[in-house]
């Protein structure tokens, strides 16, 4: 239930001003896929040797499995007018604690994985409760909880571990087609997420809430019963993300995530979200994360220095939010 399109030519009614012909809407989603292939077609002219080539195309599909993973759990929960600034911290410290269970404590590489993602888990619920059921905002709580897991992650991890066992760091290694597991895990996350978004009455009730909570509660939806879900779906899928990442370089970093979390809410509002809430697309935000990670390549290619980079992707994040700020007055007015 993305925010629906005019479909016909409609007149403003306002009194006082006069009747204006207003065009249908662009959807973001299409207008960010268009910049996107511009982008690849103007830099494959521009770098045919080192841009243009599947070698390249994969690693920046394997660079941005980790954040897009994050960007699935970071639509839903804008869509239903929420966020979680949480989420990079928890995938460093759900890594680190995967790993140290592994190898300081020998346990089975299923049980740890399992172990890991219910921590997980009961960190994006923590959050929930916290903001559904206590009714601190959720700014404040997720920046909270970043400290503290991050904290967590550095005082179990410190530095890293290393050398984790090979059967863990086998499937995220392991290749099909020229892609690497967590790809295909994104993809698979990403067409699952899709439909139940677009056709399941259960996660189409987080448009209602994200439009209007109020509305929702009164029509008989469980407004913070499904806020602590979507914070429960994000803390699982953050875990996912660092087990991933620790099982693709076979070792578990405590700071993996630092930033990740911003990257994703860029990434979701260029291909559509709101921070208002109550619109948003899986696809869309998939072509987001492309678009984030192809700029990155498209950085270093041109070999910008890495504090540019950091002053490039600074100035998206902010050009994103003041578009949606644009859009939204546009709607209101």
């Amino acid at each position: 239930m993305n925010e629906l399109p005019a479909t016909t030519l409609q007149r403003s009614t306002k009194p006082g001003r006069r009747n204006r012909l207003r065009l249908p809407a662009f959807p973001r989603e299409l207008a960010l896929a268009v910049v996107t292939v511009g982008t690849v077609i103007g830099c494959s002219i521009l770098y045919p040797a080192s841009f243009a080539n599947f070698g390249n195309f994969a690693a920046i599909v394997r660079n941005l499995a980790f954040e897009g993973i994050l960007a699935i759990g970071m639509m839903l929960m804008l869509i239903g007018g929420s966020f979680d600034l949480s989420v990079g911290a928890m995938a460093s410290m759900i890594g680190v604690i995967t790993g140290a269970l592994m190898k300081e404590l020998n346990w089975p590489v299923p049980l740890a994985v399992l172990a890991g993602l219910l921590t997980a888990t009961l960190g994006g619920l923590l959050n929930g409760f916290i903001v559904a059921k206590v009714r601190v905002n959720a700014l404040i709580t997720t920046l909270g909880t970043m400290g503290i897991f991050q904290g967590l992650a550095l005082l179990i991890g410190g530095p890293g571990i290393t050398y984790l066992p090979e059967s863990f760091s086998r499937f995220g290694q392991s290749q099909f087609l020229g892609l690497q597991a967590p790809v295909w895990v994104l993809v698979v996350l990403a067409i699952l997420a899709h439909y139940a978004m677009a056709h399941t009455r259960f996660f189409r009730q987080f448009y209602y809430i994200g439009s209007n909570p109020k509305a929702a509660h009164l029509s008989g939806i469980n407004v913070e019963g499904l806020q602590m879900v979507s914070f429960m779906i994000m803390g699982f899928l953050a875990g996912l993300a660092g087990i991933l990442y620790a099982s693709r370089i076979a070792t578990a970093t405590s700071t993996v995530g630092v930033g990740a979390e911003l990257q994703a809410i860029t990434a979701v509002i260029l291909g559509g979200a709101s921070l208002s809430g109550g619109r948003g697309t899986i696809w869309g935000a998939m072509i987001g994360v492309f678009f984030m990670g192809l700029m990155k390549n498209v950085l270093i290619i041109a070999r910008f220095s890495s504090e540019w980079q950091g002053i490039v992707l600074g100035a998206v994040l902010v050009a994103a939010v003041a578009l949606d700020s644009l859009m939204n007055r546009k709607r209101i007015g």
